[in-house]
Formats: C-alpha cells, sequence, structure tokens
C-alpha cells in the first residue's frame, strides 16, 4: 500500500454531520403533527443527545490518523491494551468519568429503558466497552497509536452512574422533574407514570 500518514481532524468531520442532523430534524418538526415525537418541542433534546455523541467520537478517536508503511506504529496493537484494572489509574481517569456523566443524565430523557441503577451501570460499561473495542481496531485496521484500556471501561461507567444519580435527584424536585418531562422524548423513563419511574 506504500507509505500513508493521514490525519483527520474533527471539526471538518463533525460540523456538517451536525448540521445534517438539525437539517434533518426541522424538516421532521415541519412534517410533525401536534404530540408527535418529531415534532419541534423535542429538537432541544436529540441536538443536545447528537452534539454530545460527537464530542465523544471527538474526544476518544480524533485526531484520527490513518497510518502505513514507515508512518505506521511501530507497538504491536496486543501491546497497547491494559487488561490491569486499578492498581494503573492515572490521572486521565478523571476526565473519563466526566465524559459519560451526560450520558447518565440523557439515558432516562432519551431510552424507555433504563429505568434504574443498574440497566444505566450496563449500558454505561456496554457504551465504554464499545469505544475500547473500535479503538483496538483502529489500531488494528489503521495502525494509528490509540489502544484501550479496562480501567477506562471502568471509570466511564461510574461517570454513567453518577449522571444517572444526578438526573434522578434533579427530577425529584418538581420544577426540574417538570422541566426534564416536558422535553424527555415520548416513552422515555423520565415520561414514564408514575412521574419519575427511576429506582433501583
Amino acid at each position: 500500500m506504500g507509505d500513508v500518514n493521514l490525519r483527520l481532524e474533527p471539526l471538518p468531520v463533525f460540523v456538517p454531520l451536525l448540521a445534517v442532523v438539525c437539517l434533518v430534524l426541522a424538516v421532521r418538526a415541519l412534517r410533525a403533527e401536534a404530540g408527535d415525537r418529531w415534532s419541534s418541542r423535542y429538537i432541544p433534546i436529540r441536538v443536545v443527545t447528537a452534539v454530545y455523541l460527537a464530542g465523544v467520537l471527538a474526544f476518544t478517536f480524533f485526531p484520527f490518523q490513518i497510518m502505513y508503511g514507515k508512518y505506521a506504529d511501530s507497538i504491536d496493537w496486543y501491546n497497547q491494551i491494559n487488561w490491569v484494572p486499578l492498581i494503573t489509574l492515572d490521572p486521565s481517569a478523571v476526565p473519563n468519568v466526566i465524559m459519560t456523566i451526560p450520558l447518565g443524565i440523557l439515558l432516562p430523557l432519551i431510552s424507555r429503558r433504563v429505568i434504574s441503577w443498574r440497566r444505566a451501570v450496563i449500558v454505561g460499561a456496554l457504551f465504554s466497552l464499545a469505544i475500547e473495542i473500535s479503538q483496538v481496531l483502529g489500531c488494528v485496521l489503521f495502525n494509528n497509536y490509540r489502544g484501550a484500556d479496562i480501567n477506562d471501561v471502568l471509570v466511564n461507567t461510574l461517570g454513567c452512574a453518577l449522571g444517572y444519580g444526578l438526573v434522578r435527584g434533579a427530577a425529584a424536585l418538581r420544577p426540574l422533574g417538570d422541566l426534564a418531562q416536558r422535553y424527555a422524548l415520548p416513552g422515555s423513563a423520565m415520561t414514564q407514570e408514575p412521574r419519575v419511574r427511576v429506582g433501583v
């Protein structure tokens, strides 16, 4: 294949994608009837979710590098996986916790299935595991420098649980609970009866 060193920055990738998402949401809202789940009332939560996911991808995969030949990472991909939990934690754990707090907040607002701590933890773990596996695949397929870390899965799961706890606590306060119910997607955990069914 020869020598390849291609570097993709996040802004040229995600700005057009988010613009397309906003355009699609606007078109769907114009065609929606009153009370429809695609009405303009639910654009904010969908846009916030899209921006959050774009931010996670930008943080975890970008700048994305495709390298072959003399530019390829010389370290074998399996040596870029850290299997040792907790002992090898470093300060990078803090931004990884913060990264998934919004996920825990969003889940009851967009999903009808995340109605408990246990489900929030499971989704957080699967979300993080998918990121780590994708990073390993990127290393294998594109010879870039990203690897995987079991600690990232643990702290990302913790962040999701913390976010879920925050939204659960906020929903117990009437003004915040009413606001969350108003903009949460129809059928989501936040809109189920009783007013907030987000137990343990």
